[in-house]
């Protein structure tokens, strides 16, 4: 899959020859993730691709239980692909709530205090959350997913989709192709009930209501991640789903 997306000018941007080229496997290299990272098994038959957000804490957890290892996806091209993918939306309020909660602390400060739905719309100006939609993309976390397989040859590959029987579908599949000892685990269970927890979870509120609430908004979203959409079209069957 080769990705031809515009980007303003960051670090993988390069002019050659009067040319502009970007160099994809250094995106968000900065923010500590290369593409193609993942975790190969033991054997090197299989390869899961990390996808940020896309319940990869978990399930890295889960692979190294079971002994696979960290590496590249391009140092095994003759391993099948395990990709996960999740509904786009979704992944991005996700992710820009760790966006915000990372880098922009002081913002969203006084989030967990009670709040009335009526003035969600209100407190979302003052955050100055509508400035969000005008970029969409700020991070790894708020990448399109489609650009975390670039250069990747996803032919042989085994799609997953995020949803209500995730866990079931994933675990069921580690112990069909023979790793038994395999079991899920919430990233999230730990800290559920942690401030900064539930600091996210009102600010993920926060960001759901004004999407549910602008059509606008919703239509830029979907726009920009008409390539992850076209990605679970592609892949995810709908007996998967």
């Amino acid at each position: 899959m080769i990705l031809d997306f515009e980007y303003k000018s960051l670090d993988y941007v390069h002019i050659v020859d009067g040319t502009v080229k970007l160099d994809w496997n250094r995106l968000w290299s900065n923010r500590g993730h290369q593409l193609g990272e993942g975790m190969v098994s033991p054997d090197e038959k299989w390869f899961y691709l990390n996808i940020p957000k896309n319940s990869s804490s978990s399930t890295k957890k889960t692979l190294s239980e079971v002994d696979w290892k960290f590496g590249d996806a391009r140092d095994f091209p003759n391993s099948e692909k395990i990709i996960i993918l999740r509904d786009p939306i979704t992944r991005w309020i996700s992710g820009m709530s760790e966006y915000l909660m990372m880098y922009h602390q002081d913002i969203v400060d006084g989030i967990v205090s009670p709040m009335e739905y009526d003035c969600l719309p209100i407190l979302g100006e003052k955050l100055g959350l509508s400035l969000l939609f005008d970029r969409m993309t700020f991070d790894d976390h708020t990448e399109r997913q489609a650009v975390f397989l670039n250069d990747i040859d996803t032919t042989d590959s085994h799609w997953f989709l995020i949803d209500q029987n995730f866990n079931q579908k994933f675990i069921g599949f580690l112990h069909e192709i023979g790793y038994h000892r395999a079991v899920s685990y919430d990233e999230n269970s730990s800290g559920r009930d942690s401030y900064e927890f539930r600091k996210k979870r009102k600010l993920q509120d926060l960001l759901n209501y004004i999407i549910d609430n602008n059509q606008f908004y919703r239509y830029n979203l979907k726009e920009w991640f008409w390539p992850d959409y076209e990605l679970i079209e592609r892949n995810i069957s709908s007996a998967a789903r």
